[in-house]
């Protein structure tokens, strides 16, 4: 009697414990799709702000969680993507992971679930923005409240392209469109006007060259430039309302860093959400944990 009471006993606990496993594992899974997630960062596109070896927090209320088929994504099928209630959109100066844009090439946006960028929103929806002698402009004022060391390495671009030797091994100036009608480079560029949803814009050639790739990733369908007019699956488009709000992102790094500078702007469903600091920091030569990095970010 007394044996038969313990084995009882100790399925009563196993399957406790089997349910408190499956109970936690639901509830972290429900974390990292609602409210945060982690991510590493493998590059110095965000140096100072990000280092190689960093792992970063990422805070998915702000914007709102993102809801989407995973089928449909995993196997690049058109999806729509729908957003949890969010407290904020992204703003000027704050630090987002994303999906990368144009993962097959730039000349077509794609979604590619496992392809992560994190970089640092310089312009949002509305938003007139430039770049004049390496510093970026929004609205015709220059952009402010960024952290010491970012301005820094702005001073730097600035100084080498317009004093210093206009020319560092390895460093592309050419800018999206990269067309030399536009002549646009990282160091002058714009100003580019970046679209909110609802927006109607004139399909003029400049506008056709700079918003070509967001109008057929909404529409899905070819926009083409034909004897002097833009022409959407053959048909003439005088003007376009958008279907999305676009960003402007930034490396903090700016001279290592592939950003809108040189792909473009970034539909809003790309935006998984806002860094809000970093949790971990491993040097990658050592494995040396650097303490003295983990904490909030600017």
């Amino acid at each position: 009697m007394m044996k038969r009471k313990t084995v009882f006993r100790w399925v009563n606990r196993l399957t406790d414990c089997l349910l408190w496993g499956a109970a936690c594992i639901v509830l972290w899974v429900v974390m990292q799709v609602f409210v945060f997630s982690s991510y590493h960062i493998p590059s110095d596109s965000m140096e100072p702000t990000l280092w190689p070896g960093d792992y970063i927090w990422v805070d998915k209320t702000g914007m709102g969680a993102r809801l989407f088929s995973l089928k449909d994504a995993a196997a690049h099928r058109p999806f729509k993507v729908h957003r949890t209630w969010g407290r904020s959109r992204l703003k000027v100066g704050e630090v987002a992971v994303f999906n990368y844009p144009y993962p097959q090439t730039r000349d077509s946006i794609g979604f590619d679930l496992m392809q992560y960028y994190v970089k640092r929103c310089m312009g949002t929806p509305g938003d007139s923005l430039q770049i004049v002698g390496g510093y970026y402009k929004i609205n015709g004022n220059r952009v402010t409240g960024l952290p010491e060391q970012v301005k820094r390495k702005q001073d730097s671009l600035h100084y080498v392209f317009t004093r210093g030797e206009k020319k560092i091994r390895g460093v592309s100036i050419r800018a999206f469109p990269k067309k030399k009608e536009m002549g646009w480079t990282i160091v002058d560029y714009g100003p580019l006007y970046i679209p909110k949803k609802g927006d109607l814009l004139e399909m003029d050639r400049k506008h056709f060259l700079c918003y070509r790739t967001l109008i057929e990733w909404e529409q899905g369908k070819k926009l083409e430039w034909k004897d002097g007019k833009a022409c959407l699956d053959g048909k003439i488009l005088t003007a376009y309302r958008f279907e999305h709000d676009y960003y402007f992102m930034g490396g903090d790094n700016v001279f290592s860093s592939v950003d809108s500078r040189y792909w473009g702007l970034l539909p809003d469903d790309f935006i998984a959400g806002k860094v809000c600091g970093i949790w971990k920091s491993e040097d990658l030569y050592t494995g040396k944990i650097r303490w003295n990095r983990i904490g909030f970010i600017d």
